[in-house]
């Protein structure tokens, strides 16, 4: 009997089970309403309990933090000072150079404007590597001055128009710039090859280059300005090559450098001035004689006991 009623049991709970299911599916919505009720009435309580127990979670954030924010103020500390050291030193560096270049007589650098433009379009592909820009000769743009992006240089313009340029990248087959390696005092010339790493060539022979050593622009050939920024030596490679600092897919703002050398080597002397009405002519040099005077002959004087011989003159 105890085993019948443990089945009948069973059955009949498994039969409620399904029924209440069947129901369930039938009736969503009063169990929705059911839900939201529920809802509705713990709400108020379940919002005076968030207030506490935000506050007690940013607290307890705020008490792990603060270990944190205190190394790094104190980080913070040393770098400014470290900063102000720097900027001693770089004032009595600035001072001493500027003494050394007044008692040296050094001509000062010339004076570099820029223009800002704007990356229109980019006409690279497998053998050319080149941007257009919004800039021309309308606003004092030329061939030949360089283009910088924030991070360094980009390239030279190659053709002009009023309202747009063309510039030619460095990684062109067709790029060809003067820099120089920091440190080493090395100058070569930067060569595109359409791969993303330029490579050095015309290096002093024997020269030894370390990987991670700056290469900036040099004035040779009074085009680009002395010290802008280009790469570092790259790693890895057997010939000496540049990683840029730039990136010819991310260039949208740009600068044109606008740099004039401030000597000019192929300009001929200057004429001599011709001379004013009125003004009096400046004197000639005398000319040297075509001739040197001829010497008179002088007469030996007679020997002592030698005699002395007249000369008669004809009657």
């Amino acid at each position: 009997m105890g085993l019948v009623a443990n089945n009948l049991a069973l059955v009949l709970c498994t039969v409620v089970a399904l029924g209440v299911l069947v129901w369930a599916r039938v009736q969503d919505s009063s169990f929705d309403e059911a839900r939201g009720w529920l809802n509705d009435a713990t709400a108020p309580f379940m919002e005076m309990l968030s207030g506490p127990s935000a506050e007690v979670r940013r607290w307890s954030e705020g008490v792990s933090s603060f270990f944190t924010v205190y190394s790094e103020n104190q980080k913070l500390r040393e770098e400014v000072e470290a900063l102000r050291a720097a900027q001693r030193d770089l004032a009595t560096l600035q001072r001493k150079v500027q003494r050394y270049e007044e008692l040296l007589k050094i001509p000062a650098d010339a004076a570099v404007t820029s223009v800002a433009a704007r990356v229109i379009a980019d006409s690279s592909g497998p053998f050319v590597r080149t941007v257009l820009i919004n800039g021309g000769g309308g606003q004092g743009i030329v061939k030949g001055q360089a283009v910088v992006d924030e991070r360094g240089l980009l390239g030279r313009v190659i053709t002009t128009g009023h309202r747009s340029s063309r510039v030619l990248l460095l990684t062109d087959l067709n790029s060809r710039i003067p820099v120089m390696v920091e440190g080493a005092n090395l100058k070569a010339i930067l060569v595109g090859d359409n791969t993303g790493l330029p490579v050095l060539e015309y290096l002093p022979p024997g020269s030894r280059i370390t990987v991670g050593a700056r290469v900036i622009t040099t004035p040779d050939g009074g085009v680009f300005p002395p010290g802008v920024p280009v790469g570092v030596i790259a790693a890895g490679s057997r010939s000496p090559r540049v990683e840029l600092f730039t990136n010819e897919g991310r260039a949208d703002f740009v600068r044109i450098l606008q740099y004039t050398a401030p000597v000019d080597v192929d300009e001929p002397p200057p004429e001599a001035a011709p001379a004013t009405p009125g003004a009096p002519a400046a004197k000639k040099p005398a000319a040297a004689p075509s001739q040197a005077p001829t010497p008179t002959p002088v007469k030996p004087l007679p020997q002592a006991g030698a005699p002395v011989t007249t000369p008669v003159r004809p009657t």
